[in-house]
């Protein structure tokens, strides 16, 4: 700063001895316009002696600063009337940046023209990579019994939450639900393993870590959900269906239309054998939200079944027949008594609704069914109760001239079967449990099993 102020004196000075050193001819000159074809003034060598010292110590300072700097060495500085420009090579375009920043803040210069160069030299480029190679590791070294203490609170961690998980309480609290309790275990043991981490990267100082961790879980935890939304939907349904445990093993159930005895619920999936002894896989979030009839769960079941008789047979007579036939047959409970009541009269027919009750666990529902139909059927016959004909017959006879017009004989309906045909022993109607056998074999072999037989119902 004081050379640039002695050197702005002098230029004042020289003015001021010019001007006052002019002769009147010379105030006389005419304007500047008029002397475009004179030559331009030189310059004064004293101020050009100094700017070009001032650019020379300029440039010492410069090349001075970039020489210490690793990177730079290879780099030289040329001063000239406050421009400066870089030339040479530099290590990186990290260290040509800093370069031009340096000289930009470096006192009289006005410009920086930035020409450096990348170096290509292998060494060179490598120096630096293998410097901070050392540097990390020499870190690691000094944060090693850090990272011993932060390793051994996760290990502590995770030792305190398998030993959480194996309390006795939780398993005499949970007894009813086997898979509640491995859920819950398995959540005891990853809470307390994700607050051992935590405090260990706090422990490290890496909070920031612990912010992005938890900000890619998120991230990931939707992308996951979207993607396996049917298999997180079919779990969680098997969680609540385990909580709420709506049916049981060997249950009879009809489930958004498919019919089966419950053999298992895992936790995708309930597994129904359907009647015929086919295994039926349904998903749990179908089976949660789906209409569901079980007709396990009250022992006691009513069969119906519709039969017609001829509109000119007693109706009353007809009752009380088929109550009498389906009194007969032993499976058939006295309370609900069975009933047999009118349904629709139509033109030619009159329905009955037949209906009874049965005790599942020792009567078939099929067998007893195909039995009331096939007694109640022998009794009508037997009763001369007429069933309708929906057929037309047309019967021609033949006659003379003079012969009378007899009456015609009663019809006689065609493939009427003979009442002894109906005889025979009666039907076996004890509870059929082949089913049943085939669920336990299977629910010997199925791994996951999460229904429990002396659970209670909601």
């Amino acid at each position: 700063m004081p050379r640039r102020l002695a050197l702005l004196l002098c230029l004042a000075g020289l003015a001021l001895a010019q001007w006052a050193g002019a002769t009147p001819a010379q105030s006389a000159r005419p304007p500047a316009s008029m002397q475009e074809d004179a030559d331009p003034p030189a310059a004064d060598p004293a101020v050009v002696a100094a700017l070009r010292d001032a650019d020379r110590a300029v440039q010492e300072r410069l090349a001075a600063r970039l020489a210490v700097i690793p990177g730079l060495e290879k780099s030289r500085v040329e001063v000239s009337g406050g421009v400066a420009t870089l030339r040479g090579l530099a290590a990186d375009d990290a260290r040509r940046q800093l370069a031009a920043t340096i000289a930009e803040q470096a006192q009289d210069v006005v410009l920086v023209e930035n020409r450096l160069e990348l170096d290509t030299d292998v060494r060179t480029r490598t120096a630096p990579v293998f410097e901070e190679a050392v540097e990390r590791l020499r870190n690691l070294y000094s944060a090693l019994p850090l990272l011993l203490v932060a390793g051994a609170i996760v290990v502590g961690a995770w030792w305190v939450g398998r030993w959480l998980s194996l309390r006795p309480g939780l398993q005499r609290r949970m007894r009813r639900n086997p898979f509640l309790v491995d859920l819950t275990r398995q959540a005891i043991r990853i809470g307390a393993l994700l607050a051992g981490l935590v405090i260990a990267l706090d422990l490290l100082d890496a909070g920031a870590l612990v912010g992005a961790l938890l900000g890619t879980a998120g991230v990931a935890g939707i992308a996951v959900g979207f993607a396996f939304r049917d298999v997180a939907e079919n779990y969680i349904a098997g969680i609540l269906l385990s909580l709420r445990q709506p049916f049981a093993p060997h249950d009879h159930v009809v489930i958004d239309g498919h019919e089966g005895k419950v053999a298992a619920l895992t936790s995708r999936a309930t597994v129904l054998v359907t009647l015929d002894g086919n295994h039926l896989r349904l998903p749990n979030a179908l089976v949660f939200k789906g209409v569901m009839l079980n007709y396990s769960r009250n022992p006691q079941r009513q069969f119906a079944f519709d039969v017609g008789i001829a509109n000119g047979a007693s109706v009353s007579h007809a009752q009380r027949v088929g109550r009498e036939a389906l009194a007969t047959i032993e499976g058939i409970l006295e309370e609900p008594a069975p009933s047999v009541l009118i349904l629709e009269l139509g033109d030619s027919t009159t329905v009955l609704r037949v209906t009874a009750w049965i005790d599942q666990r020792n009567t078939s529902f099929a067998a007893a069914r195909s039995e009331a139909i096939r007694l109640l059927k022998r009794a009508f016959l037997k009763h001369h109760i007429e069933m309708p004909d929906p057929g037309y017959r047309v019967e021609l006879h033949q006659r003379g001239p003079g012969d009378p017009v007899a009456p015609a004989p009663p019809p006689s309906r065609p493939g009427a079967p003979a009442l002894e045909a109906e005889a025979g022993a009666s039907a076996d109607l004890r509870a059929e449990h082949h089913i049943d056998r085939q669920i336990d074999r299977d629910h010997a072999a199925t791994a996951g099993n999460l229904l429990d037989p002396d659970a209670p119902r909601e």
